[in-house]
């Protein structure tokens, strides 16, 4: 009976200790929100948007054009005239603003689709532009986003300057909140001035003279995922990305469960096959609570004391990380405030730990990812092969 008893002990107290390091880093990111970031200078910038569909397209552009910086332009790449996007962004380029400049970039051939489309819009790059600024299309942007960017290489003369996707549900699915929960605790995770290793393509500022010395173009041929490899290309120059706190990008989410499965596979999957030691990591991060939870069944069955203050002690700090995200959430965006949703984070966290753990454990399953319609078969981080477009 006692080794039960120390696997269930050794189990809560793992899961305890990350718990413990995830609400102090919470806290940590929460300290001091919102906080001025003005860059000195203005240098000019082109910000490569690839786009496909409409999708939040009518409520980003106003956003995108809004930017509290006078030196920007827009590069928007689609994949077709015949795409959604096209008319309602010549349109936009049309009217009073941040110039924007379209560009077609044709269907890819063994390659994303995004990654396809970001190279093209590259092409577009003139000797005025001295940072260039990449952003995802499912994202609202505030006029703070670029000037807080731009902030990290002029202020601090760094090279890069990455953010992070801030989800919130846009419909009153406990499926859409959990993704949105899920996700915005590794939002939630330190940054400020701490280097990074990795990069979210969906937010990234780099300066124009790193960008060529990293050949990202090289990195992008045949690829599928841009920030990967973007993080590949200035690993092997010896370069690091840094995150500020306030980089963080609203984007909105509406899923299915099926859907919160379909993400989190996407995801991981990517990770995988790009960075196994990574994957690795993260897939023992996310099984610690579920296995910790199984060791220590017997013992809550049985009424352990010890077992059961653990477990509250854990409810509690969970309770208090969602407090902090909520919290941060308030100061970075007062207006977006929308109906609580604590109960249903509350009610769903053990459901998403469980579904986040097995997405993880189950990337290695496939080397198929799909991707906005298109079906991809992915060898390497470098070989791709797109089996099937449209598909839903």
């Amino acid at each position: 009976m006692r080794a039960p008893a120390v696997a269930a002990g050794v189990a809560l107290a793992l899961w305890g200790a990350q718990s413990l390091v995830a609400t102090f880093a919470a806290a940590v990111y929460r300290r001091g929100l919102p906080q001025p970031e003005i860059p000195g200078v203005e240098p000019r910038v082109a910000v490569m948007l690839p786009v496909k569909g409409t999708g939040c397209l009518a409520e980003l552009l106003p956003r995108l054009r809004a930017q509290a910086y006078g030196a920007y332009r827009i590069v928007a790449a689609v994949e077709s005239e015949d795409d959604p996007a096209f008319e309602p962004l010549c349109a936009a380029a049309a009217e009073p603003g941040a110039p924007i400049e379209m560009v077609v970039a044709g269907l890819a051939e063994n390659a994303g689709q995004k990654v396809w489309n970001l190279l093209a819009a590259l092409e577009r790059l003139t000797p005025a532009d001295e940072v260039v600024a990449f952003l995802d299309a499912d994202t609202l942007p505030t006029p703070l986003w670029l000037p807080r960017l731009i902030a990290v290489l002029v202020n601090s003369g760094r090279p890069v300057a990455t953010g992070y996707r801030w989800m919130i549900p846009t419909d009153d699915r406990w499926s859409s909140a959990a993704l949105a929960a899920a996700n915005n605790g590794i939002a939630a995770l330190p940054r400020g001035g701490l280097p990074m290793t990795i990069v979210w393509g969906g937010s990234v500022a780099i300066r124009r003279t790193t960008l060529e010395a990293i050949r990202l173009e090289d990195y992008w041929r045949g690829a599928i995922s841009d920030d990967l490899q973007m993080a590949e290309a200035l690993r092997n120059a010896g370069l690091l990305a840094h995150a500020p706190r306030q980089a963080l990008l609203l984007s909105p989410v509406c899923c299915s469960w099926p859907g919160f499965v379909a993400f989190g596979l996407r995801q991981y999957r990517l990770v995988w096959l790009h960075s196994p030691a990574r994957w690795a990591i993260a897939l023992a991060c996310l099984w610690a609570p579920v296995i910790g939870l199984l060791c220590a069944a017997p013992a809550l069955a049985a009424g352990a004391p010890v077992a059961w203050a653990a477990v509250a002690v854990l409810i509690a700090l969970g309770e208090a990380r969602a407090r902090l995200r909520r919290d941060i959430e308030a100061a970075l965006w007062p207006e977006a405030r929308g109906p609580q949703r604590r109960w249903v984070e509350r009610l769903t966290r053990p459901v998403r730990h469980v579904l986040n753990a097995v997405s993880a454990a189950g990337a290695p399953l496939s080397r198929e990812i799909r991707w906005a319609g298109v079906r991809y078969r992915v060898r390497g981080p470098q070989s791709v092969t797109i089996a099937r477009r449209g598909d839903g």
